[in-house]
């Protein structure tokens, strides 16, 4: 069979070469120095152009549109969070925003009197805990793009800083994400609970430990720890009960400060008594507390528990746990 060569206007193309092939399916096209093969819809001479083929013929007019993230997620298949991430710096640039905030806050009076409230143990910028969390409130939505290496560094680079402000950023940064501390590490439960708590624990006792830091880490990050994972941290507790290191002894007696209700009152009872022949005054003063906090759900057991061990326990302790009963 011959083959059959037309010319015809095209409003698109202008004078198209159109050689049909046997199957009727597809034709060659030439236009000036371009050869393309498009496929002619049936009973039509005219090519069938694709939305693709109007947006690219667009585009060459208006020039190449911008892709948005929808665009790029779909052609780089990544998920929106990994986009995120790959636009916000990382924990080095969010603690340098951290660090030139504080700096332009300093006050130097409240420095030296916030210093000498810590018996002189710590420089301060003299921000005040209100400021200080406004301070960083902005920038809490890159740090929640961080990933769990990155929160490691960022609390590292925090807590080794001179100032305590950055201390008390750290134990805000950990009370708000400790969830996520080891949660990009595929570790198995056991171990990701007990990597967490061993995170803590080296701020807790390890380094520029004091009252002001290992308390809110004590109820706020160790206590919720234990609570959803106790068949791998109550074991840690009893340790800690009756380790040499007074804050993990002080932690071990305060971790279930929020419990209420839920406060397992015969472990309380039990660490209060194996270390209430200590003359430590933050023992005492944690044994006290921890009691005063269960009494408030359970007055009646906690006077049962001191009037029964009135001797063994220090007068500092007894006072405190006494202190709302009337």
């Amino acid at each position: 069979m011959a083959e059959k060569v037309c010319q015809k206007p095209d409003a698109h193309f202008g004078m198209i070469n159109l050689r049909k092939r046997k199957n009727g399916c597809m034709q060659n096209v030439k236009e000036k120095n371009i050869t393309c093969k498009v496929k002619l819809a049936e009973g039509s001479s005219k090519p069938k152009r694709s939305r693709k083929d109007i947006q690219q013929n667009q585009n060459k007019k208006d020039g190449p549109a911008a892709l948005d993230d929808e665009e790029l997620l779909k052609r780089f298949s990544i998920r929106k969070e990994q986009l995120k991430r790959s636009l916000v710096a990382g924990s080095t640039q969010v603690f340098r925003k951290l660090c030139d905030s504080f700096e332009r806050s300093r006050d130097s009076t409240k420095a030296d009197a916030m210093s000498k409230y810590l018996r002189f143990k710590f420089e301060f910028f003299g921000i005040q805990t209100p400021q200080r969390r406004e301070i960083y409130k902005p920038l809490w939505k890159e740090i929640k793009l961080l990933n769990s290496s990155d929160l490691r560094t960022l609390v590292c680079e925090a807590w080794y800083s001179p100032e305590r402000e950055f201390q008390q950023f750290a134990v805000d940064l950990f009370e708000k994400e400790y969830l996520r501390i080891y949660s990009d590490d595929r570790l198995s439960t056991e171990k990701y609970a007990t990597s967490t708590l061993d995170f803590a624990r080296q701020f807790l006792a390890c380094s520029k430990s004091w009252w002001d830091t290992v308390d809110p880490l004590a109820y706020k990050v160790v206590g919720p720890l234990v609570k959803k994972y106790p068949e791998h941290l109550l074991p840690v507790m009893d340790r800690w009960n009756v380790s040499e290191i007074t804050w993990l002894v002080r932690t071990s007696i305060i971790y279930q400060l929020g419990y209420e209700k839920e406060t397992d009152a015969q472990r309380l009872f039990r660490y209060c008594l194996k270390v209430a022949h200590e003359d430590e005054f933050f023992i005492q003063k944690a044994i006290g507390w921890a009691l005063r906090q269960h009494c408030r759900v359970d007055e009646k057991s906690v006077k049962v528990f001191v009037e029964k061990h009135k001797k063994t326990l220090s007068a500092l302790s007894v006072r405190e746990a006494l202190k709302h009963v009337k």
